[in-house]
């Protein structure tokens, strides 16, 4: 099993793993992992790690896309707001297609995500 595969397994149980503060580790609700989860998360563990760091970074890059927008847009404090939240439930393999979506249509210089 890939890392990939891993993490979008986690993702379609609604387990959204995140690192540890040092970077080093990754943190998993208690009780949710499956002994096979678990197994995979262990043997995959740099793997995994890096696609966290992966998916933050192009979290980060889509979130400065959408406030170029709500730029454009002249948005205000709430609308800023609602398209936080929209990118945040945007699911994870999605999150690249809309922020090539922003890039085409606001402009922007290369994120980190690139």
């Amino acid at each position: 099993m890939t890392a990939e595969a891993i993490l979008a397994d986690l993702l379609a149980c609604g387990i959204t793993p995140a690192l540890t503060p040092d970077g080093a580790g990754i943190v998993v609700p208690a009780g949710r992992l499956t002994g096979e989860q678990r197994a995979a998360v262990r043997d995959h563990k740099p793997e995994l790690i890096e696609r966290i760091r992966e998916a933050a970074r192009l979290t980060e890059a889509l979130l400065a896309a959408t406030m170029r927008a709500c730029d454009a847009h002249g948005d205000g404090e709430q609308a800023r707001e609602q398209m936080r939240q929209d990118v945040l439930a945007t699911p994870p393999h999605l999150r690249a297609d809309l922020l090539d979506h922003f890039k085409q249509t606001y402009g922007g210089a290369a994120d980190a995500a690139d």
